[in-house]
């Protein structure tokens, strides 16, 4: 598993999750080290965006993200097709299966996924994040059903 954060101007490193993802390590190894960096360069007004995983709804991350001050956007239940980053984890795997041969191993799929998603141009995840205004509408306007994304 990997995780990473992206914003208009800013994204994270890619980071190899070894094993599960659970409360600690989203705390300890990611919201600590990669969220909190980047949300301070943002400014003073950003909010995270994470889903409903049970991880990331956690008491102690919940504790974690007042303590640091971290504003998180409510999310809707059921929501996939509205994460944004969902859409830049499928442009990483098209990039990494139109520009490469499969992998012979976990080491080699790594090496790959980390040269795909620096080599992302930062105005592809910039178009992502600015969909999340009519991805609302949209999920709005059918009453938190389907949207085309």
């Amino acid at each position: 598993m990997v995780w990473a954060g992206i914003s208009e101007h800013h994204r994270t490193p890619l980071y190899h999750v070894r094993g599960n993802l659970n409360v600690l390590v989203y705390r300890d190894q990611i919201l600590r080290p990669q969220v909190k960096p980047m949300l301070r360069q943002i400014g003073p007004h950003a909010v995270l965006q994470d889903d409903n995983a049970p991880p990331h709804r956690a008491r102690l991350v919940d504790a974690f993200l007042q303590q640091v001050q971290i504003n998180r956007m409510d999310w809707p239940a059921n929501s996939p097709d509205m994460n944004p980053i969902e859409h830049a984890w499928d442009m990483l795997g098209r990039r990494v299966r139109e520009n490469h041969a499969p992998p012979a191993n976990l080491q080699q799929l790594l090496v790959l996924l980390q040269q795909e998603w620096q080599a992302i141009p930062q105005a592809n995840l910039a178009n992502i994040v600015h969909s999340m205004r009519d991805r609302c509408n949209e999920c709005r306007q059918n009453r938190g059903g389907y949207t085309h994304y």
